[in-house]
């Protein structure tokens, strides 16, 4: 973008300075045209008046007479049924101890496990609670098992909904720049766009500019042409006229030259003021001729001038023209520089739009794989700990009948009989009865 900028800052710059140079020339122009229109305008006005004097002359009687003879005519519990009391003698205390506190404990938490384990110590004789300790045992590591995997599993959706949501902000994060990113070339294309737009302008009004002063520039020469013409075919009347005029003075043979006057007794006497007949209008017509000859040089001075004008116009002209088509290429690479960067910044937002699309699909499959999951793992959150704290239960209450029938066992296998008044006072497993 920056690269892009600096080339268009450089181009306008660039523009800039020829702007500067065409208004200095054009300025320059004008000054001269205003100069040429005051010089051509006295030189008009003089020949104008010269034209009315020779008019005044050329259409005095005497010389209608004349041109007369000389000229022709542009997105269960489970009910455990009640059973009959267990025998309480010495041998089945400690194995109703163990049913009661297994019953007592499925119901409170009604598991079926539990219920399944009183109904097996309830039947089991005595001497075979080693298979019913064993059950307590395989009991107990399916606890720990099922609280294993209740751990697992609670990690997991803590660890899917926290990679999730940060999957998701990321996503958000970066959609937020796509909107951010193309909301700017958005910005940068109008520029542009517009840009361009006024260097299309530009380019029309500087090809109108170099129209209208190629006009101006015929028109002027044209002028000028005519202009020419025009003093050329004055001269070439005024020497007919001249010619004419002084064509009866030749064939009288007068002479229109200066002479010093004839002194007849003295040259310091006074001359002779008599006179004469046939070149008594002499001195007129010398000092007509004498106007001819001056108009007709006038007329040659301002061709020569006129000429100098035209060459210095045509130069002018070429050198404001020159410039102007400069201006035209300049604008023209421009605006070839101006629809480059705006076909790049049409690629780049696509691409962006591409993007954008991309990361709202991979947030929306964030969203419906976190809505699927979301029903096991708000169970297990949620279940979580009163799940934990009924394992817990399980698991006390397993190891306190485990204790008590592992009690029954150690009795069996004592030596003597069985004293019933000291049986309050033992222990199993650090438990006093």
């Amino acid at each position: 973008m920056l690269a892009d900028t600096t080339k268009a800052y450089e181009d306008t710059e660039k523009q800039m300075n020829v702007d500067i140079e065409f208004f200095g020339q054009t300025k320059d122009a004008c000054l001269d045209k205003h100069k040429e229109w005051t010089v051509r305008s006295d030189m008009r006005e003089a020949e104008l008046k010269g034209i009315d004097k020779a008019l005044e002359i050329l259409t005095s009687d005497e010389a209608r007479a004349l041109f007369a003879k000389s000229i022709a005519p542009g997105v269960g519990f489970l009910q455990i049924a009640s059973t009959p009391s267990l025998l309480q003698e010495s041998s089945q205390a400690p194995a109703a101890k163990a049913y009661n506190a297994v019953k007592a404990l499925s119901k409170k938490s009604h598991s079926v496990r539990l219920a399944a384990l009183a109904v097996h110590i309830r039947t089991s004789k005595a001497g075979h609670f080693d298979a019913v300790i064993a059950d307590i045992d395989k009991m107990l590591k399916t606890l720990e098992e099922e609280g294993a995997d209740d751990l697992a599993k609670k990690e997991q959706c803590q660890d899917e909904n926290q990679e999730i949501t940060k999957t998701v902000n990321d996503l958000d994060w970066k959609v937020k720049n796509n909107v951010a990113k193309i909301t700017k070339l958005e910005g940068l294309i109008e520029l542009r766009t517009k840009e361009k737009e006024d260097t299309i302008q530009k380019i029309k009004e500087t090809k109108q500019y170099i129209a209208d002063i190629t006009a101006e520039r015929k028109a002027e020469n044209e002028a000028y042409l005519q202009a020419k013409k025009d003093d050329e075919d004055a001269i070439a009347l005024l020497e007919k006229a001249k010619a004419a005029m002084a064509k009866y003075y030749e064939e009288q043979g007068i002479s229109l030259l200066s002479k010093e006057p004839e002194f007849t007794r003295s040259k310091d006497d006074a001359p002779d003021a008599t006179l004469s007949g046939k070149d008594n209008n002499k001195n007129a017509s010398k000092t007509i001729l004498s106007l001819f000859a001056y108009i007709i040089e006038d007329l040659t001075d301002e061709l020569s001038n006129a000429k100098k004008d035209e060459a210095q116009s045509q130069a002018d002209f070429e050198e404001e023209k020159a410039t102007a088509d400069k201006l035209v290429d300049d604008l023209t690479s421009k605006k070839v520089t101006l629809t480059g960067i705006i076909a790049k910044r049409n690629e780049d937002k696509k691409e962006e739009n591409t993007d954008m699309k991309e990361n709202n699909i991979d947030r929306d499959d964030e969203l419906k794989y976190q809505a699927k999951i979301k029903p096991d793992c708000d169970w297990i959150l949620k279940a979580f700990d009163g799940r934990a704290d009924a394992r817990a239960a399980e698991a006390g209450g397993l190891t306190t009948a485990k204790e008590f029938l592992a009690g029954r066992t150690a009795l069996l296998q004592s030596k003597g009989k069985f004293d019933d008044a000291k049986f309050s006072s033992l222990g199993f497993l650090g438990i006093s009865n």
